[in-house]
């Protein structure tokens, strides 16, 4: 299941702009507003039942992040990363998650260790039958739940803003049956090593693991991809 509910969120107190800000970064999130895609700041308001100016408002917050961009002829898009940044992002992964998988190998209860293999087994058993959008999705509940166990703090504050704001769960490599067996074996070595405790094996498996992400996404020519 999805680490929160949108509900809570949306229950909070925020101000207009807050509210478009919040929204606009979840539906990024969630991929249901994707790279390249123009923003018309009418169409969200009328979608968000509120007026232009803290759709505007937040639009500019989020062009200070470099999330979107504008230009004279499109107007304000979604930021497309290029392929030279792309590698940027997954040569950070790797060096990122394999940290913490090592972390996650050293630190995981057996509580731990049994629900992240349940989250692995609930991957596999999806492969068959779950649409691309869902594989990927539990997909990132499984890398994020392994790389909390290493250090939630890191993974809340660093690791999962870059899924977020750069790999959203309607573009994954979640595809193609060779890929899909690739991965889950992978996720199956991932899930092992922190069983087995070994902390060196776990990073080795998880940089093995990123790595194969960025080599299928160099194969295929994309740069909207996960892993």
């Amino acid at each position: 299941m999805p680490e929160s509910d949108d509900s809570a969120w949306l229950a909070q107190p925020l101000s207009k702009t807050e509210y478009v800000l919040e929204r606009l970064r979840r539906e990024l999130a969630n991929g249901d507003i994707h790279p390249g895609q123009q923003l018309r700041q009418v169409d969200i308001a009328q979608r968000y039942g509120v007026s232009p100016t803290p759709v505007r408002e937040a639009l500019r917050l989020l062009e200070a992040d470099g999330t979107i961009q504008y230009s004279p002829h499109r107007g304000a898009t979604v930021t497309e990363l290029t392929a030279q940044e792309v590698g940027d992002l997954y040569y950070i992964r790797a060096a990122l998650e394999a940290r913490l998988a090592r972390l996650a190998a050293e630190r995981a209860t057996p509580e731990q260790k049994a629900s992240i293999r349940r989250q692995h087994e609930e991957l596999v058993a999806s492969v068959a039958n779950e649409s691309d959008t869902e594989l990927s999705r539990l997909n990132r509940e499984f890398h994020l739940a392994v790389l909390r166990i290493g250090s939630a703090l890191i993974t809340q504050q660093v690791v999962r803003p870059l899924w977020s704001g750069f790999l959203p769960p309607t573009t994954g490599q979640w595809r193609s049956g060779s890929g899909n067996t690739k991965f889950v074996e992978e996720h199956e070595r991932v899930v092992r090593a922190i069983e087995a405790g070994d902390a060196d094996e776990a990073e080795a498996a998880m940089t093995a693991h990123v790595q194969t992400a960025m080599e299928m996404r160099k194969q295929r020519g994309k740069v909207d991809d996960e892993a």
